[in-house]
């Protein structure tokens, strides 16, 4: 298509716009002369005022265009009320010569026995109110559009900030996570070293590494299929066995149709780990932690529980709740209030993490369904 399409459309719906002005005062000339002349045509009047008002049509590029450069602004208002009024009055001795002979093509009797000379100061003196009226309009809506435009980009450079510290801040909790997990899982390694437990170093080594590079390979993903995260989890889980072998029973209740659902990545290896610190780690006997995933609806739930002694009074408030603050901060970034997300005590002992999240599938068929 020719680059000059878009002028002509926009010159286009300039005239239909400036057409009607010029359909009213047409329409009322005719009216008036009717009621005085039953033979005055229509098409006289039309010939008068319909053209006269497409001048504006023409000329109205021009007006937003001084109006950007000189803006009516504290400050600048002067110079640019200067300009503007420069520019009204060059445009009223045109819109008089248009009118003159426009009048005189529709036969107008004062017309055609006036000369141009003579007529064209009235014509001015005429012009100027109705000019200066609508070269302040088109001024003032050029104003509102141009302010429109700006506040909407302004709006959405505020949006894309917003989302660029969106995402940093979750690439900032996420990296978190891997030097947390890291020194905890290397302090566990330490233990089994001082303990000559080389079986035992040897597996955790390698199940960290493998971690490792699962880490890696989603580094740059906020969401991952839930199948992902559990893969994870397993190998974290391998680790935590051989630091407490034949202590930790690891009991799961996942529903199948939840595996392809997008989780936040790691989401839920802090409530795993926070389980075995507060529910296993501090007592001699064996514990039990238990996975659920369930699809509700339109929503996911997912639930860590142990049967540890629970919670303590203050316990949020203290050092050392890194995994959960970070969960809690991660689900705020992504969901919002779309989430809910609760650390409570169960009734019959233990812990339970649960959370809510908006059930989005990374298979499109399979969230339609």
């Amino acid at each position: 298509m020719d680059s000059s399409s878009p002028l002509l459309r926009r010159l286009l719906r300039l005239m239909l716009i400036w057409a009607l002005p010029g359909l009213v005062y047409s329409s009322h000339t005719y009216f008036y002369w009717q009621a005085r002349d039953p033979t005055y045509p229509l098409s006289r009047a039309l010939m008068m005022h319909v053209p006269q008002w497409q001048f504006w049509a023409f000329v109205t590029p021009l007006i937003l265009a001084l109006g950007r450069r000189w803006r009516l602004e504290r400050g600048v208002w002067a110079r640019g009320l200067a300009v503007h009024l420069t520019a009204l009055l060059a445009l009223l001795v045109p819109h008089g010569i248009l009118a003159y002979f426009l009048s005189r093509a529709a036969k107008e009797p004062w017309y055609l026995e006036n000369s141009l000379g003579k007529i064209l100061p009235l014509l001015l003196v005429k012009f100027f109110v109705n000019d200066l009226l609508v070269y302040g309009g088109i001024l003032a809506v050029g104003h509102a559009l141009d302010y429109h435009r700006r506040y909407r980009e302004g709006e959405l450079a505020q949006s894309q900030l917003e989302t660029r510290l969106a995402h940093a801040r979750l690439d900032a909790l996420r990296a978190q996570l891997h030097p947390h997990f890291l020194f905890n899982t290397l302090n566990a390694i330490s233990v089994l070293v001082r303990k000559q437990d080389t079986a035992g170093s040897i597996r955790m080594l390698t199940g960290v590494s493998e971690l490792l590079r699962m880490a890696l390979n989603t580094s740059g993903r906020q969401h991952v299929p839930l199948h992902e995260d559990l893969d994870f989890l397993e190998r974290y889980l391998d680790i935590e066995q051989t630091r407490f072998p034949d202590r930790l029973q690891v009991v799961r209740a996942i529903d199948p149709v939840t595996l392809g659902a997008l989780v936040p990545h790691l989401i839920l290896q802090p409530l795993v780990e926070n389980a075995l610190k507060h529910g296993l780690a501090t007592r001699s006997g064996a514990g039990c932690v238990e996975l659920r995933a369930s699809r509700d609806g339109a929503r996911l739930l997912l639930e860590v529980l142990d049967d540890g002694p629970g919670l303590c009074p203050g316990w949020d408030t203290r050092d050392g709740c890194i995994g959960v603050a970070n969960v809690r901060a991660r689900l705020h970034q992504l969901y919002g209030d779309r989430h809910v997300f609760t650390l409570e005590n169960r009734a019959g002992g233990g812990v339970r993490a649960r959370m809510e999240l908006p059930f989005e599938s990374s298979s499109p068929a399979a969230s339609a369904a």
